[in-house]
């Protein structure tokens, strides 16, 4: 692993916080990794982070325009895909060519068929570019043991520093049946096999009819798994990737149900919405906090991070702040991206600040006092941006801590009709419900 792949990977485990991965890595054979394409140029990089391995990866031709970025994608084993609005598309041929020497020594190689990054609920038609790749491979060194493994990414929310990352890998896509056909009706079996990493993709993606009803699946997830025991929050120990899989195995028996069932799901999570509004409570899981000493207890344990969070805003506070402004104008308007930018923009800012105050600090008061600045700048920034963090989620349990009882009562009964609604239960109480 080259030094680029392991700042980058460090970059990546700083921004998003990987809680799991489900399904099994296969530990023999020559794959394709297809992938769902939610969050730009960090998609590749979760996928290896998840996976615990490099992949090559195709990436569109724009990135090599300029010496930086030619650089970088390089450096990441990036392969080019020239679209027609971009470059000359002859020039895929060559790409195609090192994809199938790729395969043919053995290295797995990413694709993302989708074939752009969007913010999309659902998964945009797919490109054949995987199924073409695959089947020319397989052609040309019919010995390769090559399949598609199909890994769906997920993200609590990724334009938030510090949010939640997870992956499900799906079974593998058989190719081989397919090579003679290729052989006979080239067209024919391509459209096959993408077929094929649909269905398998789209079992492994969380997917909704709107931003709206796939944020209700995934938060019905959480109140229907089990408690953990000793928590103040009842989902503080899961892993974001058993939260998201049971919100997938919802999310597909909404999609078996009726009209009427479906439309009956969508006026619970509008009825429940509106009810948190009333009540000001930010985040509907609050209402789940049932043990007030722990949370107060725990809120307190929050003033002994305070005097050196207080010197990392001190240090890096307006920059941080630049970072998010910066980002959100260069994303204009793309929310796939703003993930992207934050990372990239923050390295440009972020570093010459604390190598400035270091340099600083160390004609100040000398080169120990400079080298002690250097270490202290950046991590009295993570503290800062941590305790920012903890701060919302206590406030967020606080206003759920200090709920009525009356008001408990009305948010129990709506969270229980929009459990019911979108599980598709006939009756509420016969739904498990983690409070």
């Amino acid at each position: 692993m080259s030094w680029v792949d392991r700042l980058t990977e460090a970059l990546l485990r700083l921004f998003y916080p990987v809680r799991g991965l489900r399904g099994d890595v296969p530990q023999s054979g020559v794959y394709i990794v297809v992938a769902n394409h939610p969050n730009g140029l960090l998609d590749p990089l979760m996928l290896r982070l998840l996976l615990g391995r490099r992949v090559g990866f195709l990436a569109k031709s724009t990135f090599w325009s300029t010496a930086p970025g030619r650089w970088v994608m390089e450096k990441s084993g990036a392969m080019p895909v020239y679209r027609a609005h971009e470059a000359d598309t002859s020039r895929n041929e060559a790409t195609f060519a090192r994809c199938r020497k790729t395969l043919s020594e053995g290295h797995w190689l990413a694709l993302f068929p989708e074939g752009k990054s969007h913010s999309e609920p659902t998964l945009q038609p797919l490109k054949s570019g995987a199924a073409r790749i695959a089947l020319s491979a397989l052609a040309e060194h019919p010995n390769v043991p090559l399949r598609i493994l199909p890994v769906g990414l997920f993200y609590e929310d990724k334009a938030v520093f510090r949010s939640r990352a997870a992956g499900r890998v799906g079974e593998p896509v058989e190719i081989a049946d397919l090579v003679a056909l290729h052989r006979d009706d080239p067209r024919r079996a391509v459209t096959e096999l993408t077929e094929r990493v649909e269905a398998a993709l789209g079992a492994v993606v969380l997917q909704g009819e709107s931003e709206q009803l796939r944020r209700a699946f995934y938060a019905v997830a959480g109140w229907t798994l089990p408690v953990v025991p000793g928590s103040d929050l009842a989902t503080a120990k899961r892993t974001v990737a058993e939260q998201e899989e049971r919100a997938r195995t919802l999310a597909l028996a909404y999609q078996r149900g009726d009209d009427a069932a479906r439309a009956r799901a969508v006026v619970a999570f509008e009825t429940f919405q509106r009810r948190m509004d009333e009540l000001g409570v930010v985040d509907p899981l609050a209402v789940l906090a049932p043990d007030r000493g722990r949370v107060l207890a725990r809120t307190l344990g929050l003033l002994a991070m305070a005097p050196i969070a207080a010197l990392g805003a001190l240090f890096a506070w307006v920059p941080y702040r630049m970072i998010r402004w910066i980002a959100e104008r260069l994303a204009a308007g793309n929310t796939d991206v703003v993930g992207t930018m934050k990372v990239l923009v923050g390295v440009a800012v972020l570093a010459p600040v604390y190598v400035g105050e270091a340099v600083a600090m160390g004609a100040w008061q000398g080169w120990i006092a400079g080298l002690a600045m250097a270490l202290i700048g950046p991590l009295t920034g993570f503290v800062a941006l941590r305790f920012d963090e903890r701060v919302t989620v206590r406030v967020k349990l606080l206003r759920g801590v200090w709920l009525g009882s009356d008001a408990r009562a009305a948010v129990d009964q709506e969270r229980a009709a929009l459990i019911a609604a979108v599980s598709g239960a006939g009756r509420a109480e016969d739904v498990p419900v983690s409070a």
